[in-house]
């Protein structure tokens, strides 16, 4: 991890809740998976909502650039639940049916407290910004969507002013809220320039409860950012994404500094979209954190024992490097669900577990070819490569043999395939000689004049 978490997360953290947490709680109730809801959420003014894709859409383009495939034949993310804090989610989506728990909603009044918690079904999104969050984590596989952790189930935190616009303390009271709820993952897809003392501490609280905690670098691209500093994302404990595009490269928007920790894509892409069965175009690094945090659910889900200090870890030391090496957009680079998953090095724990054979896993994806060892019992070379190997050192003995027998085969032929100096014609006389050649040029069998090299021959096509 980076340097900005000073120690990690003892294991025994996870099942004891600081004080401070229980009493930021004891004002309102908490919502548990499938309690009965308390309060309808009031109809939205404008409803996001999206649009079928075309018949032969798929497969879904993340399930190729992460790997998802290979991931998913060790983890799901069952057992997992992460928490999405956000503008709502609408579970009655077919790519989300059953994935999504009943949860809270935090609504702005004018009260000391400035927020009012209700318990709530998840069905509504006025915006789509959730829903989106909540499909790239844990949709069903599919050829138009799938969520990184289909095995996982999400805890929706509404906002219902919008994320945005809460404040201070409504959204360290949300973040409470889904740690109470049980989260082990909390997704943050928000980007803040200010430090607000309530955030800080709901945030330290979270990391010393053992959630992982993840949130978006922001999208100002740097531009007019004080310090160059945004939060949530630049807290301690905090695992800060930034986005790529479709290439693997940095995206200009993407806020950059030291706290970046990795990087998720952010290219445009086809999100599930609330008020119905569509879909709809979104950006930018809330996607990539999203990418993050189903992950996260992932590795969670295959080592339970992790400390949440222990996976960001992991999921770090993991990634795919951008341009080389660790950088303050993409930080150590692009999250690798199925490297995570067989990391080898990070000394938490998990080498190992579950088996032996993570090695044989990895080369199961390009990009991750282990060294394999030649046996020593087995011949260096077969009896097939052995024999062509002797045909070879055959074929060029004989070349060899042709080339320096070939200017005896012409002086030969010259004395009419005789031996040497013998009787000539009958009646005693000697054959002439032949002429000498011209100077450059080279005698033919005939005695006739050879062309010098490189002057042209009529019949001698010159282009290969």
């Amino acid at each position: 991890m980076r340097t900005k978490r000073t120690e990690r997360t003892k294991r025994t953290a996870r099942t004891a809740l600081p004080c401070a947490l229980a009493l930021a709680l004891c004002a309102a109730p908490l919502a548990v998976p499938g309690l009965a809801p308390q309060a309808a959420a009031e109809p939205c003014r404008t409803q996001a909502t999206g649009e079928d894709l075309p018949d032969g859409t798929g497969p879904y383009p993340l399930v190729d650039r992460l790997g998802l495939w290979q991931a998913w034949d060790l983890a799901l993310g069952e057992g997992v639940t992460v928490a999405v804090v956000d503008s709502g989610v609408d579970a009655t989506h077919p790519d989300l049916a059953g994935q999504v728990h009943n949860g809270s909603e935090f609504s702005g009044v004018m009260t000391e407290e400035e927020f009012e918690r209700t318990a709530v079904e998840p069905v509504q999104d006025c915006e789509g910004h959730g829903t989106a969050i909540a499909g790239l984590v844990a949709a069903h596989r599919s050829d138009r969507m799938s969520g990184v952790a289909p095995g996982a189930a999400v805890y929706p935190v509404r906002m219902d002013d919008g994320v945005d616009r809460a404040t201070p303390r409504t959204l360290a009271a949300a973040i409470d809220d889904a740690v109470g709820a049980g989260a082990g993952v909390i997704n943050l897809s928000l980007a803040r320039p200010v430090d607000d003392e309530p955030v800080r501490d709901a945030v330290a609280r979270a990391v010393a409860a053992d959630v992982v905690v993840v949130a978006a670098a922001g999208n100002e691209g740097n531009q007019g950012v004080s310090g160059g500093l945004m939060y949530p994302a630049a807290y301690d404990g905090v695992l800060a994404v930034g986005a790529v595009g479709d290439d693997g490269q940095p995206l200009d928007s993407s806020n950059a500094g030291p706290w970046v920790d990795l990087a998720g894509y952010g290219g445009e892409m086809a999100v599930v979209a609330p008020g119905g069965s569509g879909y709809r175009a979104e950006a930018g690094t809330s996607m990539a954190a999203a990418q993050v945090s189903g992950a996260a659910a992932l590795v969670r889900s295959r080592f339970p024992d992790l400390t949440a200090a222990e996976v960001a870890q992991r999921l770090t030391d993991s990634a795919t490097p951008v341009a080389g090496g660790r950088n303050d957009r993409t930080g150590t680079g692009i999250v690798d669900p199925f490297s995570a998953l067989t990391h080898l090095g990070g000394g938490d724990g998990a080498d190992g577990a579950d088996g032996a054979g993570d090695n044989d896993e990895a080369a199961a994806r390009p990009g991750h070819i282990p060294v394999q060892a030649v046996p020593h019992e087995e011949p260096l070379l077969s009896s097939t490569a052995a024999t062509a190997l002797a045909w070879s050192g055959v074929l060029l003995l004989a070349v060899v043999l042709g080339l320096l027998g070939a200017p005896a085969v012409r002086r030969a032929a010259r004395r009419g395939w005789r031996a040497g100096p013998g009787p000539g014609p009958a009646g005693g006389e000697r054959r002439a000689a032949a002429p000498p050649a011209a100077p450059g040029g080279h005698a033919w069998l005939d005695g006739t004049e050879r062309p010098a090299r490189g002057a042209a021959h009529p019949t001698r096509n010159r282009t290969r």
